[in-house]
């Protein structure tokens, strides 16, 4: 397995319907450093503002950021390590979003792979 990467720059936003609260979204901008090899890529994702991307009507704006390392292990699989920090904002309680983040950052990997599949770069 070999990564092809090449250095991107874009800003996503993400919403999110929380039962019981107010519709959260995040905007970050996302930055891969061009590799330094074939077998791994970082992934840095910063909270940032952006005049195409205003707060949305009945949404709270979310902060989110993290640092990813991703490295092929050849026949051991593919080791993924993430530092990550967050906040909903507004009125969750904190044990709310705590308990809720795991789950969120384990249904983001396959996303995220899925997404690099579709810019052309192999997995």
């Amino acid at each position: 397995m070999s990564f092809t990467l090449v250095e991107v720059n874009l800003v996503w936003l993400n919403s999110y319907h929380i039962p019981m609260f107010s519709d959260r979204d995040f905007l970050t901008a996302i930055y891969t450093p061009p590799p330094k090899d074939d077998k791994s890529f970082i992934v840095i994702s910063r909270p940032v503002t952006h005049p195409d991307a205003p707060p949305q009507p009945h949404h709270t704006r979310g902060i989110y950021e993290s640092i990813e390392f991703v490295r092929d292990l050849g026949e051991e699989g593919v080791e993924w390590l993430m530092t990550t920090a967050s906040s909903p904002e507004g009125n969750i309680p904190a044990f709310v979003s705590e308990r809720a983040m795991p789950g969120q950052v384990s249904a983001d990997v396959p996303a995220f792979l899925n997404w690099i599949q579709t810019k052309g770069w192999h997995h």
